[in-house]
């Protein structure tokens, strides 16, 4: 539907704010004819009217002949993820009993990343610490002593107090495994009340 908005302003207190649809009778634009001429403005609004009438059927005759990219572009990127997808089904199904026992098998792992506890040559124990730094938002893992009161950051060298990862303390572990967190980082699954 064309719809055609008219503001005239003569800059002296003079307004004026007219809309006009495509449906809109002749008299409207008899009224435009009026408010026009007392703006001193000599204009035929009948010829107006009739060129945005061809205006409108001229859009709408190129938006109706040209065919939209978008919808090519992603039924493309569709049929090319559906390919991606059926590779790697075909992949996965041709090594089944290999994924199987690799995923099966926890002893290739070492065991610091199941415990969250290193051992170091002279005996020492280092545990998981998770950090996300307050001053670059930096996230990253340490191992630390049970007594260790600060760390740093991996990225900006900034210092972060550490605290146990869980509301009870050591030697409990957060959800994710670690026994002390840093910075801005704290396990909201647990009950921290």
């Amino acid at each position: 539907m064309l719809k055609v908005k008219i503001s005239i302003d003569d800059g002296a207190g003079k307004k004026a704010d007219i809309e006009i649809n495509e449906t809109d009778n002749l008299s409207k634009l008899v009224i435009i004819q009026n408010v026009f001429q007392l703006f001193g403005i000599d204009s035929d609004i009948m010829e107006m009217a009739k060129n945005y009438q061809r205006i409108g059927e001229a859009y709408s005759a190129f938006f109706n002949q040209i065919e939209p990219i978008e919808p090519t572009t992603i039924n493309k990127i569709e049929s090319d993820m559906n390919e991606i997808k059926e590779k790697l089904i075909q992949g996965f199904t041709e090594n089944k009993e290999e994924l199987e026992t690799t995923y099966k098998e926890t002893d290739d792992q070492p065991e610091f990343i199941r415990t969250g506890i290193r051992e170091r040559e002279d005996g020492t124990k280092l545990y998981r610490l998770h950090y996300k730094c307050i001053a670059c938002w930096n996230r990253g893992n340490y191992w630390v002593y049970q007594d260790s009161k600060r760390t740093w950051c991996h990225r900006c060298q900034h210092e972060l107090n550490v605290y146990p990862a869980h509301p009870e303390g050591f030697p409990n572990r957060d959800t994710f495994g670690n026994f002390f967190v840093a910075g801005d980082f704290k396990d909201w699954n647990l009950n921290w009340s």
